[in-house]
C-alpha cells in the first residue's frame, strides 16, 4: 500500500472515532437494539467504523481506476487490527457516558 494511502486509512479511522459521531451512532444503534434489530450496540459501532474505513479505501481505489490488491487488503487488515483495541476503547468510552 502506498504511504499516502496508508496515511489516508489512518486518518479515516481517526475521523470515524470522533466522539460526537460515535455518540450519535450509539444513540441510533441503541434504538435498534431496543427494537430487537441488533444484538449489540458495541458490535454495531465497531462494524460501522470498519465499514466507514473500507468504503473510503475502496472509493479511493475506484476513483483512481485501480483494483485493490490482495497485499493492500492484507495491509488494511493489519492496520485495522493494530487499532482495534483503540477503537474498542473509544466505543466503550462512549457507551459509558
Amino acid at each position: 500500500m502506498e504511504p499516502a494511502l496508508r496515511g489516508s486509512v489512518e486518518k479515516i479511522i481517526d475521523i470515524a472515532l470522533d466522539g460526537e459521531s460515535l455518540k450519535k451512532k450509539y444513540q441510533i444503534f441503541s434504538y435498534y437494539k431496543e427494537e430487537g434489530v441488533i444484538g449489540s450496540v458495541e458490535s454495531a459501532l465497531f462494524g460501522s467504523v470498519w465499514t466507514s474505513v473500507i468504503t473510503a479505501l475502496v472509493d479511493v481505489k475506484t476513483r483512481s481506476r485501480q483494483e485493490m490488491s490482495e497485499s493492500e487488503m492484507d495491509e488494511f487488515k493489519r492496520i485495522f487490527a493494530s487499532r482495534a483495541l483503540e477503537i474498542r476503547s473509544m466505543i466503550r468510552k462512549v457507551a459509558s457516558l
